[in-house]
């Protein structure tokens, strides 16, 4: 069962099914005032057979989307710009802090307690998946 009802699914393609995949606990990082950026975090859930990869990201929010994780290295953490984030078969990757997440570039306006938002997110495979009424946190 699919634990947010704001979740909606679109599927495009045949290889994969709704109940295949999952998106729990789906938020927006609010941003301090002035900032231009912010962050979308989640844990994707692969119940299928076939390994799935996140490839792209599109967002009601921001019209510049990316896929990021963090590269830690010599006690120093870089942020980069990655081509997909891969879910292997029957089991999890979590969008946090620190680690994978979707980046949103010059967004239309300030995310804050009241803020809900909309993402749509392509996989390999041809499915995408739109999440609504995506929540704000602050961290």
């Amino acid at each position: 069962m699919l634990s947010k009802k704001f979740l909606i699914l679109s599927f495009l393609g045949l290889s994969l099914n709704a109940a295949d995949l999952e998106i729990k606990d789906a938020f927006i990082k609010q941003t301090p005032p002035n900032s231009q950026n912010t962050a979308v975090f989640f844990t994707l859930v692969n119940k299928g057979e076939k390994e799935v990869a996140l490839i792209n990201a599109k967002s009601d929010l921001s019209d510049k989307v990316e896929l990021h994780t963090h590269i830690h290295k010599d006690k120093k953490s870089t942020m980069v710009q990655i081509p997909q984030i891969k879910v292997s078969p029957n089991s999890s990757t979590e969008l946090k802090p620190g680690s994978y997440h979707i980046m949103l570039f010059n967004v239309k306006q300030p995310v804050d307690a009241n803020t809900k938002a909309s993402l749509t997110l392509y996989f390999d495979d041809n499915t995408s998946v739109k999440l609504e009424q995506i929540p704000s946190k602050k961290l």
